[in-house]
């Protein structure tokens, strides 16, 4: 399944959750931002640990929303 990580920028407050849950897909400076991929599930976990509901995830295919 091919997904695409959207990170709202005027959201995203720079916790660093989501580094924290996959450092392999996001780095965290003045605001997220996505540097590589993980696995589906660790995505997910990312994008559920943000405070803000900064990133979502949809599959690319269906346009359905898998996280938050």
């Amino acid at each position: 399944m091919k997904v695409r990580v959207h990170i709202d920028k005027g959201a995203c407050l720079a916790y660093g959750d989501c580094a924290e849950v996959a450092p392999e897909a996001f780095e965290v400076g003045d605001v997220a931002q996505l540097v590589g991929s993980a696995p589906l599930r660790k995505l997910v976990d990312a994008a559920r640990a943000c405070p803000t509901d900064a990133i979502t995830l949809i599959d690319a295919e269906t346009g359905e929303q898998l996280a938050p």
